[in-house]
């Protein structure tokens, strides 16, 4: 029984020893080779590398991208501002001339320095609270966070700035600072000149309470401190007579194809198309002047009543205006001259019948 157990014994070892070559190398190869779930998790893991790596080139590249594309477009809205603001100031922008005209205050002279744009005068708020300040249209001046408010009826001192010349010419800028008239805003077209705001005579006349007309024979700008607006004759401005004559234009057509037309003498004929080209020259010429605008006017309206055609009511009713006038002057003296001689004559048959009774 011992001799099996040995032989057994030394069979197992003979087996093993033979046997662990190849154990060993079984090992060995465990040890050197990775499992398939390893070689995944290894391959999984260098993929989440490669994208963490590719995410953040894309993330870098997208954000390149933005701060480029906003870059542009900044630049491209400061460009757009920018022209809009040359636009702006191109558009706005108007030569101005100091008023030549003089002012009075309910009849009595007083100086004040502005502008004259398009025909109307502008003045400073506080020269005109300078002129006005003794009149019942006085009006108080303020000047607080960069607000103006005016205070009807209230004192006003005048400053070392007030009443300064101006300059014979310069340039305007139409501007909309905000002006209070008590808790309500100002409504009057200005211009910035200089730096500092010129507002419109009319508006602030509105506005303010104190009336503005205009003498034509003394080319004078006439203030009325009461409540009362007494308007003399207005010149009419220039645009106002350059729209006028183009009205009067609108019906060439029209006034040459009617029978009135066609049966006129060629004097009549002539004169029309004489105003014709008159008016249309004038309007070409950018330095015609609003006298010379009214004279064609009232020969366009003159070329057309004799060919049978109305003209604008306006220029009609002032020309009947004139015409009544002068119609009434010569009633009145032929009315003087009838009681004169009436008077003539009695003092005769006073002087026959004195004469008589001696």
């Amino acid at each position: 029984m011992n001799k099996k157990l040995t032989s057994l014994s030394l069979a197992g070892v003979m087996l093993l020893s033979t046997a662990s070559p190849v154990f060993a190398e079984a090992k060995e190869a465990m040890t050197k080779e990775p499992t398939k779930m390893e070689q995944l998790v290894k391959k999984g893991e260098k993929k989440l590398e490669e994208v963490k790596k590719d995410g953040k080139e894309v993330k870098e590249k997208a954000k390149e991208k933005m701060t480029e594309a906003k870059e542009k477009v900044e630049e491209k809205a400061k460009k757009v501002e920018e022209k809009a603001e040359e636009k702006a100031k191109e558009v706005k922008t108007v030569d101005v001339k100091a008023t030549t005209q003089k002012v009075k205050l309910d009849g009595k002279d007083v100086v004040i320095y502005g502008y004259n744009i398009d025909g109307y005068n502008y003045f400073k708020l506080r020269d005109l609270a300078a002129v006005l300040k003794d009149s019942k249209a006085k009006f108080g001046v303020e000047y607080k966070d960069a607000l103006v408010t005016l205070t009807k009826g209230a004192d006003y001192k005048v400053a070392e700035s007030d009443q300064k010349e101006v300059k014979a010419m310069s340039k305007g800028m139409l501007t909309n600072d905000k002006v209070m008239v008590g808790d309500k805003a100002l409504t009057a077209t200005a211009y910035k000149v200089d730096n500092s705001n010129y507002y419109k005579l009319r508006d602030l006349g509105k506005e303010l309470g104190f009336g503005v007309g205009y003498d034509e024979a003394t080319k004078s700008v006439l203030l009325t401190s009461g409540k009362e607006v007494k308007e003399e004759k207005v010149a009419p401005k220039l645009e106002e007579l350059k729209e006028a004559v183009k009205k009067e234009l609108v019906n060439e057509k029209e006034v040459r194809e009617s029978e009135a037309y066609k049966k006129a003498d060629d004097k009549v004929k002539s004169n029309f198309e004489n105003a014709i080209a008159a008016a249309k020259s004038l309007l070409a010429d950018e330095k015609a002047t609003a006298e010379q605008f009214t004279n064609e006017l009232k020969a366009l309206v003159e070329a057309k009543e004799k060919l049978g055609f109305k003209a604008d009511a306006k220029v009609e009713e002032k020309k009947d205006a004139k015409a009544e006038e002068k119609k009434d002057a010569k009633t009145e003296e032929k009315k003087e001259t009838k009681e004169n001689k009436e008077v003539k004559e009695e003092k005769k048959d006073d002087k026959k019948e004195v004469k008589e009774a001696k």
